[in-house]
């Protein structure tokens, strides 16, 4: 079950999964501007997985993309959602920095931050 707080399960003319809801709230999107991507896309293409569809949207110097899909009673499904480049503080933006202080980090400090890791003391 969603919680109010990630947004609608049904809104904009799409049934969102969990998924989609719990990745608008990580990531710091609103549900409203990844609705208004999806409903009218900058760009659309085909997903990376079957019959998906990956609209994109242009604000400013972010860009949004939502991975969508029609079920068997050709409703629409979002599936998943994020920005580019990610918000301040939000998972994604924290990933994106660990990922940049691994790449800069001595060969000792690699397995020092991929033990913290995998023992769960650090996410990124």
């Amino acid at each position: 079950m969603y919680h109010k707080w990630m947004g609608s399960q049904y809104y904009g003319g799409a049934i969102w999964t969990n998924h989609a809801l719990q990745r608008l709230n990580e990531r710091g999107l609103s549900q409203e501007m990844a609705s208004s991507t999806f409903n009218s896309p900058d760009k659309s293409s085909p997903g990376r997985e079957k019959d998906t569809i990956l609209s994109q949207k242009r604000y400013g110097t972010s860009l949004v993309s939502v991975i969508s899909k029609q079920n068997e009673k050709r409703e629409w499904l979002i599936l998943s959602c994020w920005i580019d480049p990610p918000l301040a503080g939000s998972v994604d933006d924290k990933k994106r920095i660990g990922y940049k202080s691994y790449q800069k980090a001595s060969p000792m400090q690699k397995i020092w931050i991929t033990i913290k890791r995998q023992l769960g003391i650090s996410k990124y």
